[in-house]
């Protein structure tokens, strides 16, 4: 192994490249951002993290990521809540990585191929949610830590073999920034190891024996593997579980049939994901149109350098190429859950797996580099421009919100027409976070916010209107939509229905909270049995047969359908608030459905309960008829008031306890 001499000074054209390519023009929040940077404005709430989980969550996620945090308050306290200022940090920290992937690079390529590996990553479009969505900074700042960690690592190697001392402790900062940031840092020990040992098999070092080479590894990189050791406990507890998403336990049914088809699709998801990333033409979409070229000549004109720098790799460097698959899949480990997530938006996750990929492409030549170059250009000029188009349209929307926010009457704004994304899919825009956007630091009033569209974006989902149609006027607050012009115009007043009466509410409020709940699961099976009345709603003089139920979440509507619960004889209809929620197999809509077939209410609520600012959501009630055959509602009578349905924090854990988890 051979001391390597400084790095040549053309390099740092390298950092200049990426953030002149990545430079936040017109950048603007979307989704997630909205939560990051109203949570991060108090250095309390932040700090927090640094014993407790991400956002201050209770529930559904268990992330351990203080880092990232501060970094939103860091960019407040400097910029205040400027978007372009917050997208910087992305861009910076792109930069950084950009030269730290040449650096790495050049320890097993020349230095002209180093460099070719590192602008071949700098303008991967798939990067596109890495660094131009603010919250993107979960993998472009972990990244750096990452690779920095990996530098350090092969550095302080080279070193030792010079005869020079080398201190570990470096390597260890840089590794425990990682882990603070994202769980992606769990493949830096490996890395640091697989990487050690493939720089100690070079040059004279290939002669020495495996064992040999094993054991200086194993010398070389112990104390990442140590702290990783010490990580996990205090993760632990932290977090209170080892963390992650709360995704339920796997069905009993379950069998070794099932896990040979998710495997199945694990790999089918992979082999997407690598022409995603290697062929972007393909969710981009190519410049078709009117042109008489087809597009699959677009598409094979694209992916024809690539295949063949791949296959002139594999053939020259058949040893080199075997090595760096291998640290892909390490690197690719921790989002093997999202490996069959098929939209564009998800090629962030990668983001540091693709380091291996452009290393490949490099090692074939610097012709092999100039012609990929320039068949990313095209889809990198893209899916930047589509990007500035969804921010300049979120920023508007925002601006219109922000405006009527100031003369609006008392009561909550429900607005429709906010994208969740771009049509391209590859771009988040108002997805989360809906609820902070009228509130500091966005604005100095404080109004409750809901988009006005279904929670679930499934074709099946039961709505309040026609998909694109106007909505009705809602009987509190302000109801308001964005025509096609982009202009945020009042909802015209709802059809005529006779008014539906409710009683039964404690001043408006249903109380769904956690500990009366418990209380009535307790004793589930008594009341499924005699069938009693719990707590709910009653409507006098109105048997439904059906109602109506639309619970308002601050990013979206769950309009559900449920059975009339009075018993027979009684002249009233009634809501009970348990049989809304715990499914019975025995009535098919007794538990309220917000989609046609098993999507029931009760299991859409965890995640509003713990994201939502307040889990208290405002719910109108209709009663009427409903088509088996059309899935059609047809309301005869609706409330001229909105209840609340108050819930907790811990919603979540209550539905667990239902499921038998």
């Amino acid at each position: 192994m051979r001391y390597l001499t400084a790095m040549p000074r053309w390099f740092w054209l390298l950092p200049v490249i990426a953030m002149a390519a990545w430079w936040p023009i017109g950048a603007y929040w979307a989704s997630d951002d909205f939560i990051a940077v109203a949570y991060s404005q108090n250095f309390g709430d932040a700090a927090a993290d640094l014993a407790g989980r991400q956002y201050g969550a209770t529930d559904i996620w268990a992330f351990y990521r203080p880092l990232i945090t501060l970094s939103f308050w860091f960019d407040q306290t400097v910029g205040g809540a400027f978007p372009p200022f917050g997208h910087f940090s992305n861009v910076l920290a792109h930069a950084v990585s950009t030269l730290l992937v040449a650096l790495l690079w050049r320890r097993f390529l020349s230095n002209g191929s180093a460099f070719g590996a590192a602008l071949l990553w700098t303008m991967m479009p798939g990067h596109i949610g890495s660094i131009a969505w603010g919250v993107g900074r979960v993998d472009s700042h972990t990244t750096v830590w990452c690779l920095l960690a990996l530098w350090l690592c092969l550095r302080a190697n080279e070193q030792r073999a010079a005869g020079q001392k080398a201190a570990s402790w470096p390597m260890l900062v840089a590794t425990a920034c990682a882990l603070m940031s994202k769980e992606l840092a769990f493949v830096v020990p490996p890395l640091c190891s697989w990487l050690t040992l493939m720089q100690l098999s070079r040059g004279e070092g290939a002669s020495h024996p495996l064992l040999q080479r094993v054991r200086a590894t194993v010398q070389a990189t112990w104390p990442v593997w140590l702290l990783f050791a010490l990580y996990l406990p205090f993760r632990l507890l932290v977090l209170g579980k080892f963390g992650g998403y709360d995704v339920g336990s796997l069905p009993p049914e379950y069998g070794f049939g099932d896990f040979l088809i998710d495997v199945g699709r694990k790999i089918e998801g992979l082999g997407r994901i690598l022409l995603d990333e290697l062929l972007p033409l393909r969710w981009i979409g190519t410049p078709g149109g009117d042109s008489a070229i087809p597009t699959w000549l677009f598409l094979f004109s694209a992916g024809a350098p690539v295949a063949a720098a791949l296959i002139y790799a594999m053939v020259r460097r058949p040893r080199m190429v075997i090595i760096t698959l291998l640290a892909f899949i390490v690197a690719m480990v921790p989002m093997v859950t999202f490996w069959t997530a098929d939209s564009p938006h998800n090629l962030r996750y990668y983001y540091l797996p693709t380091i291996a990929l452009v290393g490949l492409l490099a090692s074939s030549g610097r012709w092999f580099v100039l012609v990929i170059v320039l068949a990313w250009l095209s889809p990198f000029v893209t899916v930047r421009s589509v990007q500035h188009q969804a921010d300049q349209q979120s920023a508007a929307m925002h601006e219109a919100m922000l405006q009527r926010a100031e003369t609006v009457q008392e009561g909550p704004m429900f607005v429709a027409g906010l994208p969740h994304m771009n049509q391209a899919k590859t771009s988040i825009q108002l997805h989360f976070g809906v609820d902070r956007m009228l509130r500091p630091p966005f604005s100095a009033a404080d109004v409750p916010l809901y988009a006005l569209r279904p929670l679930s974006p499934a074709p099946n989902s039961f709505r309040l209107g026609q998909p694109g149609a106007a909505p009705f006027m809602l009987p509190e607050g302000s109801t308001w939509w964005f025509d096609d012009l982009d202009l945020l115009v009042p909802a015209a007043a709802p059809p005529e229905l006779p008014e539906l009466i409710m009683t039964g509410d404690d001043q408006g409020f249903v109380d769904f909270r956690f500990d009366p709940l418990m209380a009535l699961a307790e004793q589930y099976a008594e009341i499924k049995a005699s069938g009693r009345d719990t707590f709910g709603l009653n409507f006098p003089g109105v048997k439904g047969p059906f109602f109506r139920v639309t619970v308002f979440t601050a990013n979206g509507y769950l309009c559900c359908i449920c059975q009339n619960h009075s018993k027979p004889k009684e002249s009233h209809g009634r809501l009970d608030g348990l049989r809304m929620l715990a499914k019975n197999d025995d009535r098919n809509f007794d538990a309220a459905r917000y989609a046609w077939g098993d999507l029931f209410l009760s299991e859409a609520l965890p995640v509003p309960t713990i994201i939502d600012l307040v889990p208290v959501f405002p719910t109108l009630i209709e009663a009427g008829t409903f088509d088996m055959v059309t899935r059609a509602f047809t309301p005869s009578h609706r409330a001229r008031r909105l209840v609340r349905l108050r819930f907790d924090r811990r919603y979540a854990e209550w539905v667990r306890t239902m499921q038998g988890r």
